[in-house]
């Protein structure tokens, strides 16, 4: 199917996805004899064709194939890797052979790779690409109508998806992720960052699965309908899973489930179908009630969005004058090149909080460095400023290598800087921006120079304008810098940069304008007057955006002098000398008071300073704090805070990380100075996914979140027995054990380990976790606690060993 074909389908009436496939074949008892559900389509075949043949006879219009687990490094759980072709091809075929009576579309389905990308895991955007490339180039070849990529969690992660889709199929794709009841993935991505990603890489259409109850999903459906343009589809479960009986139940009703639907039909929603826990009694309802009815209408408006992991800004609907941060240059000084040549980003965090702090609303990056691989170190500073503050980056570089390594880094929509009039440069960078989804400077300047007239400068716009429309970028993806010359040179050039802002304003309204402020003051005293006398009247001409140093003061009263050298009333600078050119040279103070080195130690842990922390470890202890009071009054105070951080939302996984590593690293300096007998240490913990269960992100998660408590971590891995596990827990004499399971069917098993503990008179306590695992099942089961997620785990460990 051709994308103009899906996307006019669902412009002109609801279409029905079918429900949930790996419950149905719990259900039925279909998973019997086969490792991975995957495995049954070339096994056991008629198993999944009766499963399709149910949704569509109760009124499905795609169905989806058995495949969200048949990549190559889920199936080689199951030493399946080697058939990743024959269980994607057959998927496909039985699937359609089952469509074709009904007049149905066969989707081709792509779950998760099952581990976290770079730097909250060990997988590469570059290895995830090639992951998905696989098993898309497997689906299109069997001959799928449309890819969806559904129940992501991690934004990164469905980047690397999309382009692998798009590059390996040439049809629809449908691009989907999973979110907690606030509206944010796991790794923070809010629904709207998701949006903007997913409109900006032009994927068919977008949409909401799995995640909470239908009505939860519901409401964030109507975020999604209202800013962007895009066909929404929407796949709610049957409600959170419990365990009654020892069975797994959705608890949601049809009736239920239909109701959220005609929620999100309201809102505009163009696709419905169902996840975990519905079955084809749901499909029947949700088809009978919306099957071929016409969407409800949507009216967005006109948005120009950038956005980080978890935020995202519309610089279309402020008219208020947006700072970029322009101090992540490394550019004359010298300790910060040393830095980062040394691969130490201390500094670099810092002056990212420090100019977020000081009102800057977006980042830019520039890292041109002699003796650097460019590439390596854009990518590397695009991930350590993600991790720490939320606003939108720009990746300014003229290397487009670099470009593409940061643009493979970023967890949002960021803005290139820039390109300019030259055709070589357009035609290197212009596909970038279109490929990953960023918005693009245009410099309004060519191979000839700089213009010297706005109508000059206007025309190379309007070249630029051209050229990114030819490659598929709308006018919402573009930014134009009519150029900032120095006022001690040119001084009649700035009315003309003026002129070209106010012309391009009008004749362009959707397109944004920025200009680098401070290179109006180069070669003059007291700049920093310049330098705000010209951002006034820069904004006064209808300026967008301006690059400039957030720490410096831009509220001060006007100069009069400054402003009538801008506007050629001193085209010799004149008055503007005589007034400031005897003025000392302004002293640069440090930001701050010194912090004591305790307070010093807690922020490095808090911020995930991990570079510093072993100088400031010194420091501390050199100062005559014992080693247990630095790990009780400094470390586990720091810690705390980054747990309640986390619990308000204001931290989200990778900053907890960055935190625990920070953390580990504190401890590996204080451990050996602890005596055994100090009393620090709350001793040794197993952890395991228990036996069945091949998901191990979560576990991993937790291992390093207790480490950076002090905690002695055995890690025994994935789908391990009960026995394995208690062996363990004799052998290495642990106080406490961690289960953790993802799947409802595997968390029987966590009874099957406390029942063996309490058989065998063993002492330690046991605490659980996983996605569907919940306190009450916990306490069914007999285990001590439970923890909904590291952060907890961490807390109730220390509670079961010391109670408060």
């Amino acid at each position: 199917m051709k994308r103009e074909q899906f996307r006019q389908l669902l412009s002109e009436r609801i279409v029905i996805l079918d429900g949930a496939m790996g419950t149905e074949l719990q259900k039925r008892g279909f998973l019997d004899g086969a490792g991975a559900p995957e495995e049954l389509n070339v096994k056991y075949p008629e198993r999944i064709r009766a499963v399709h043949r149910d949704y569509l006879a109760a009124g499905a219009d795609i169905i989806v194939t058995n495949t969200f687990g048949a990549n190559r490094p889920k199936l080689s759980e199951y030493h399946l890797a080697g058939e990743l072709e024959s269980v994607n091809r057959a998927a496909v075929k039985l699937a359609m052979e089952e469509a074709k009576p009904f007049n149905a579309l066969v989707a081709g389905d792509i779950g998760p790779v099952g581990a976290y990308l770079t730097p909250l895991g060990q997988v590469t955007f570059d290895e995830a690409y090639g992951i998905f490339a696989e098993q898309a180039r497997a689906l299109s070849s069997a001959g799928a109508d449309i890819l969806i990529i559904e129940t992501m969690a991690e934004i990164r992660e469905l980047k690397a998806a999309i382009l692998a889709a798009k590059d390996n199929f040439n049809g629809p794709v449908v691009a989907q992720m999973t979110f907690t009841s606030d509206g944010t993935t796991v790794t923070g991505t809010d629904v709207l960052s998701f949006a903007a990603i997913c409109q900006a890489m032009e994927v068919d259409a977008l949409g909401l699965n799995c995640s909470v109850g239908p009505k939860d999903l519901a409401a964030l459906a109507k975020i999604i309908t209202s800013s962007v343009s895009l066909p929404v589809s929407f796949k709610p479960n049957a409600g959170m899973p419990r365990l009654v009986n020892r069975k797994t139940i959705f608890p949601g009703t049809p009736e239920e489930f239909v109701a959220a639907a005609l929620e999100a039909f309201g809102h505009g929603v163009n696709m419905f179908g169902g996840c975990c826990g519905t079955t084809p009694e749901f499909i029947a309802l949700l088809s009978k009630m919306l099957k071929g009815k016409n969407p409800a209408p949507r009216t967005a408006a006109p948005h120009f969005y950038l956005s980080s992991r978890t935020k995202t800004i519309d610089i279309a609907a402020t008219d208020k004058l947006i700072m970029v941060g322009e101090r992540i240059n490394p550019t004359n000084r010298k300790s910060f090149q040393e830095e980062l040549l040394a691969g130490n980003f201390a500094t670099l965090r810092r002056e990212a909080r420090a100019q977020v702090s000081d009102g800057a609303g977006i980042l830019d990056i520039n890292l041109g460095l002699p003796g650097a691989d460019e590439r390596a170190l854009m990518a590397r500073a695009v991930e350590e400023i993600q991790e720490v503050v939320s606003v939108p980056l720009c990746l300014d570089s003229s290397l487009a290598a670099a470009l593409e390594e940061g643009l493979k880094a970023c967890a949002g929509k960021p803005i290139i800087n820039s390109v300019n009039g030259d055709d070589q440069k357009l035609a290197a960078i212009l596909p970038l921006a279109k490929r990953y989804g960023a918005a693009i400077i245009g410099l309004c300047t060519d191979e000839k120079g700089i213009p010297r007239t706005a109508a000059e400068r206007i025309a190379i716009a309007e070249r630029i304008l051209a050229a990114a429309q030819k490659y598929g970028l709308g006018r919402s993806e573009i930014i134009f810098d009519f150029l900032t010359l120095a006022a001690s040179a040119m001084p009649e050039q700035l009315a003309h940069t003026l002129e070209a802002i106010r012309i391009a304003k009008q004749r362009w309204p959707e397109i944004k304008t920025i200009l680098g402020i401070s290179n109006v003051s180069f070669g003059l005293p007291a700049r920093q007057a310049l330098n705000s006398a010209f951002l006034n009247l820069a904004r006064e001409a209808g300026l967008t955006m301006a690059i400039l140093n957030p720490h410096e003061r831009w509220d001060a009263a006007e100069d009069a002098i400054a402003r009538n050298l801008l506007l050629g009333r001193d085209s010799s600078a004149t008055a503007y000398i005589a007034r400031y050119g005897n003025m000392p040279k302004k002293t640069q103070v440090a930001a701050g008071v010194a912090l004591p080195q305790d307070r010093q130690l807690y922020a490095a842990v808090v911020e995930g300073n991990r570079e510093e922390i072993a100088r400031i470890m010194d420091a501390v202890l050199e100062s005559g704090l014992s080693p247990l009071e630095t790990a009780n009054k400094c470390i586990l105070p720091a810690l705390a805070e980054v747990g309640e951080k986390f619990g308000r939302k204001e931290y989200f996984l990778p900053q907890v990380i960055l935190s625990a590593e920070a953390a580990q690293a504190a401890f590996a300096k204080l451990k050996p100075l602890l005596k055994k007998d100090s009393g620090f240490g709350a001793g040794k913990i197993i952890l395991a996914t228990v036996k069945g269960d091949v998901h191990d992100i979560g576990k991993n998660i937790v291992a390093a979140v207790l480490e950076s408590h002090g905690w002695e971590v055995i890690d025994l891995g994935k789908n391990v027995d009960a026995e394995t596990i208690l062996e363990a827990a004799r052998r290495e004499k642990s106080q406490l054990v961690g289960l953790s399971a993802l799947m409802t069917t595997t968390m029987l098993e966590m009874e099957t380990v406390v029942e063996a503990r309490n058989k065998g008179a063993l002492p330690f306590k046991i605490i659980v976790g996983g996605a569907p695992v919940t306190e009450r099942f916990a306490k069914e089961i007999g285990a001590d606690a439970y923890a909904k997620d590291a952060v907890e785990a961490a807390k109730t460990a220390k509670n079961l060993i010391t109670p408060p």
